[in-house]
């Protein structure tokens, strides 16, 4: 068994940060993708639309690669059912619940509020959204625990490769490349008949095991310290020239540079090969950064950790509510975007504190038990978000 590392503190932060850069992601798109007609100041603001590309290029890979450190540890400690049926309760009963009741509101409210019709989930008057990312996660755990733990074993050259340590990482991220490919190859096999949800669920859950599986391997291979606080090195410079090429082709920034949604075959390609690797740099001089910050725990990060789940699950109901009528307002589309934004925040964590006051409502829509005492730090750090 893996020797348990020293508490990061610096993840809890993490998953905060992470959480809180999918607010205004979420008020972004729903301005640009999901409303009728859709808001053509927002799609060309270049502070909206180079926000969106920035942050969508590696939050959800950050997401499941913490999920899937998290997941191997946890599993560790407890053992596979007790750490199986925890998943089940933290995210499955969250899931229901939240589609059953936020999912049937978010239907309703996308053709009365922002009139755009929403795609039904499994024929049904509900909205997946965001929820998606929940029946994703669970999926990797029911795969993950179908592994016995010790067929895990990553030898040095794998090791040296996620710690980018010479001619190693190289062919980590044409692993990486050959994933985004394999992606942009499964986009061109036909969709589910009338299941437009369903659809992009199946390529999330092929896309996104990527991040998870490296989680996985991260902590098999017992690099969680080294690897969360890896030297930046020369990872900024390489970012950036990524960067620079992953944005003129990314359809969150196009928009804005007043091209075609898509790119060409082309540009799709180059897309889907450096996607991935970019995402890998990106999230671990997010890590760097955050360890260089955060040096112990914290009451304020705790909240938000331990709130993270339900502030998630709410919050897009907010956005749907206030986005028509900061609309009417007479100010700049980033105005908009920034109020809606910080409105949308602090009323999903009112929605989390009223929600964790109740038994049934805390263990539906937080995983956990009623709260009512004060902010205290957290103590096992368990993969929400």
């Amino acid at each position: 068994m893996s020797a348990a590392p020293a508490r990061l503190h610096h993840l809890d932060l993490a998953r905060a940060v992470l959480l809180l850069l999918g607010l205004p992601f979420h008020v972004a798109t729903k301005a640009i993708f999901e409303t009728g007609p859709p808001a053509l100041d927002f799609q060309q603001s270049l502070l909206i639309g180079g926000w969106n590309s920035l942050t969508h290029a590696f939050r959800m890979f950050a997401f499941f690669m913490l999920a899937g450190y998290f997941a191997g540890m946890i599993r560790e400690r407890k053992g596979t059912r007790i750490w199986l049926g925890e998943r089940l309760r933290r995210l499955g009963l969250p899931f229901l619940a939240a589609l059953l009741t936020l999912g049937a509101l978010q239907f309703r409210l996308q053709e009365s509020l922002l009139h755009k019709p929403s795609e039904r989930f499994f024929g049904l008057p509900l909205a997946l959204d965001h929820f998606w990312f929940l029946l994703v996660l669970l999926g990797y755990c029911g795969l993950y625990a179908l592994i016995p733990a010790r067929w895990i074993r990553p030898g040095e050259r794998m090791r040296r490769a996620m710690l980018l340590g010479g001619p190693q990482s190289l062919w980590l991220f044409g692993a990486l490349a050959l994933w985004g490919l394999l992606r942009h190859a499964a986009e061109w096999v036909p969709p589910i008949p009338d299941a437009p949800s369903e659809t992009l669920l199946w390529l999330h859950f092929l896309f996104h095991g990527a991040a998870f599986s490296l989680g996985v391997l991260a902590w098999h291979s017992g690099i969680g310290t080294q690897l969360f606080n890896l030297p930046v090195r020369w990872t900024v410079a390489a970012i950036v020239v990524l960067l620079a090429i992953y944005m003129p082709l990314d359809p969150m920034f196009r928009l804005a540079l007043g091209l075609d949604f898509y790119p060409g075959l082309a540009g799709a390609l180059v897309l889907r090969t450096i996607q991935l690797p970019l995402a890998y740099l990106m999230t671990l001089v997010l890590f760097r950064v955050l360890a260089r910050l955060v040096r112990g725990p914290s009451r304020i990060v705790s909240f938000f950790v331990d709130g993270a789940l339900a502030i998630y699950l709410f919050h897009l109901v907010w956005v749907m509510a206030l986005l028509p009528r900061v609309r009417a307002m007479p100010i700049a589309a980033e105005l908009q975007w920034l109020l809606v934004s910080s409105s949308v925040l602090v009323l999903a964590t009112a929605s989390y504190l009223v929600a964790r006051t109740n038994g049934l409502t805390a263990l539906l829509f937080c995983g956990t038990q009623a709260k009512t005492a004060g902010i205290e730090p957290a103590q096992t750090p368990l993969p929400q978000v």
